[in-house]
C-alpha cells in the first residue's frame, strides 16, 4: 500500500486535482450508506496556504454561512444540533434524541475529556514549539468504539508541531467523504482551529496536512456523476487575486476574547462583539442569511473582497438565477 499525494495550494486546487485521481486511480465498494468509489490507498492532501479556505467552485455551491457557523460551533466547545439546523436542516440526522451530536468535534476540542485541548495545546507549543506532544483527541474507544449512536468522529486526532516558527498541523482521518467532508466542511473546521492556535502560540501558519484512511465519494449523488464525467476546470479565485482571506484576528486580539465571541454567537442575547471577524464578517453574514431565509430581500455588499463575503455573495446571485431549484 502506499499513499496518494495531493498537495494543492489551497482547497480550490485540491478539489480540482481530487476528482481526476478519482477518475483514474479509485475502485467501488458498497458501504452502509450506498456505493461509494473509493481511492486504492490512503490520500494525503497538504494544503500551502490553509487559510485560503473557502471552496468557490458553482457547480458544488458550498453554502458559506453553513460552514462558516459550524466552525464557530465547533470552536464554542457546543454539541447541540439547534443551533446548526437554521443553517442546514438535514443536521437533524446526525443528533441523538435528547438533541445532541454524539461526535461534535468541538465539544471533544474543549470539554468532553475533562479539560480544553486547544488552550492546552497553545501551552505547550508557546512552551516548546519543538514538541511533539501537541495532540488533540476526538476518537475516543471509552464512548466510541462499538456504541450505537448516529455520528461518531470521522476525524480522530490532530497533531501540531511549530518547527521552523511555523505551526504545522496533521488531521488523522478514518473514513472521508471528499465532496461534504474533506473539501467542504473539514477544510474550514481544522484550518480556522489551526489559525487560532498559531496566533496564540505567535507562530505563523504552516501547512496543514490532512490524512484520509478511507478517501471516496457517494457514487449514487446526481453531483458526484456529474463531477466524475465532467470534472471541474481549475478556478481559484485565491491566485488571481480577486479574493483574498479574512484574517481571524488583528492587531492586539486575544484567542480568549475570539473564544468568548463564538460561545456568544450562540446566546438568546446578542452581545458586542470583542473581534473584527465577528464585527465585520460572522454576524453580518449571518444577519444576512437568517434575513433571506425568512423571505426579506437580500443583497449583499460587493465593496468587499473577502473571501466569505464574496462567497456569500455569489452563492445568493446563484439562488437569485431564473430557474433555480
Amino acid at each position: 500500500m502506499t499513499t496518494t499525494m495531493i498537495t494543492s495550494r489551497n482547497v480550490n486546487g485540491a478539489f480540482h486535482t481530487a476528482w481526476w485521481r478519482f477518475k483514474t486511480g479509485a475502485v467501488e465498494e458498497d458501504s452502509r450508506n450506498g456505493p461509494v468509489l473509493v481511492m486504492a490507498d490512503p490520500v494525503l492532501t497538504t494544503y500551502m496556504r490553509p487559510t485560503e479556505r473557502v471552496l468557490f467552485d458553482d457547480r458544488r455551491d458550498a453554502n458559506p454561512v453553513f460552514h462558516l457557523v459550524e466552525a464557530l460551533w465547533m470552536l464554542a466547545g457546543r454539541d447541540e444540533v439547534k443551533f446548526i439546523l437554521p443553517f442546514n436542516s438535514r443536521y437533524d440526522q446526525y443528533a441523538e434524541s435528547d438533541g445532541t451530536v454524539h461526535g461534535a468535534y468541538g465539544a471533544r476540542w474543549r470539554q468532553t475529556f475533562g479539560m480544553d485541548q486547544i488552550l492546552a495545546v497553545i501551552d505547550i507549543l508557546k512552551r516548546d514549539p519543538n514538541s511533539r506532544q501537541a495532540v488533540i483527541q476526538m476518537w475516543s474507544s471509552d464512548i466510541d468504539l462499538g456504541a450505537d449512536v448516529k455520528d461518531k468522529p470521522c476525524n480522530t486526532h490532530i497533531y501540531f508541531d511549530g518547527r521552523q516558527g511555523r505551526l504545522n498541523m496533521t488531521v488523522c482521518c478514518r473514513s472521508n467523504d471528499m465532496l461534504w467532508g474533506a473539501y467542504g466542511a473539514n477544510v474550514v473546521h481544522f484550518s480556522m482551529l489551526q489559525e487560532l492556535i498559531a496566533w496564540g502560540t505567535g507562530l505563523a501558519i504552516g501547512e496543514y496536512r490532512q490524512f484520509s484512511n478511507n478517501f471516496h465519494v457517494y457514487t449514487d449523488l446526481p453531483m458526484v456523476r456529474e463531477f466524475l464525467r465532467d470534472p471541474p476546470e481549475m478556478d481559484d479565485p485565491y491566485a488571481g487575486s480577486a479574493v483574498i482571506a479574512t484574517p481571524m484576528f488583528v492587531g492586539d486580539e486575544t484567542v480568549q476574547d475570539f473564544l468568548l465571541d463564538c460561545g456568544e454567537m450562540f446566546l438568546e442575547e446578542r452581545l458586542t462583539p470583542r473581534t473584527v471577524f465577528f464585527r465585520d464578517t460572522a454576524w453580518p453574514l449571518v444577519d444576512a442569511y437568517i434575513a433571506r431565509k425568512v423571505g426579506l430581500s437580500v443583497k449583499p455588499s460587493m465593496e468587499f473582497i473577502t473571501d466569505w463575503h464574496v462567497a456569500f455573495s455569489t452563492w445568493v446571485a446563484r439562488r437569485d438565477e431564473p430557474g433555480h431549484g
